[in-house]
């Protein structure tokens, strides 16, 4: 039997995805532009912590108790997720959480690497670049 983790976190994505949605083919995507939003973001948030080596920033905000989730283990998520500019991408806050399977890549590359490192309770803010959440094109196909 499964082990059941319930987590609740709030997610940030961190591209303004920008590339996909409003500049379509008048620009070209940059990746250093999109360093440069994210390290101002943080800045002006009062937030100082490094990227992990995919580029994801997790910032825990509730340390949870318990072992970190592992593969397999099935988490109810409570989630929000924004834009830079603080605009609201999607969130689930008035309905049921939403069940992963940690390991089954359901959700978005960051959102996943972040639940990995969350415990039961936490929450925690993550700033998502966009190769690791729809892609620089701004595809929201899941999975992708």
């Amino acid at each position: 039997m499964k082990k059941r983790v319930g987590l609740f976190w709030s997610l940030l994505i961190a591209l303004i995805l920008s590339a996909g949605l409003t500049s379509c083919s008048e620009e070209e995507f940059d990746a250093e532009d999109e360093r440069k939003l994210i390290e101002s973001f943080l800045k002006e948030n009062d937030i100082d912590v490094e990227p992990t080596a995919s580029g994801l920033y997790y910032i825990e905000l509730i340390r949870g108790t318990g072992l970190p989730a592992t593969t397999g283990d099935t988490l109810f998520v409570y989630y929000t997720g924004y834009y830079l500019s603080g605009r609201i991408l999607d969130y689930n806050r008035n309905s049921d959480p939403l069940p992963v399977v940690l390991g089954e890549n359901s959700v978005i590359e960051g959102m996943e690497e972040g639940l990995g490192y969350m415990k039961d309770g936490g929450e925690a803010l993550l700033v998502i670049p966009s190769k690791l959440a729809y892609g620089e094109e701004g595809n929201f196909q899941m999975g992708i």
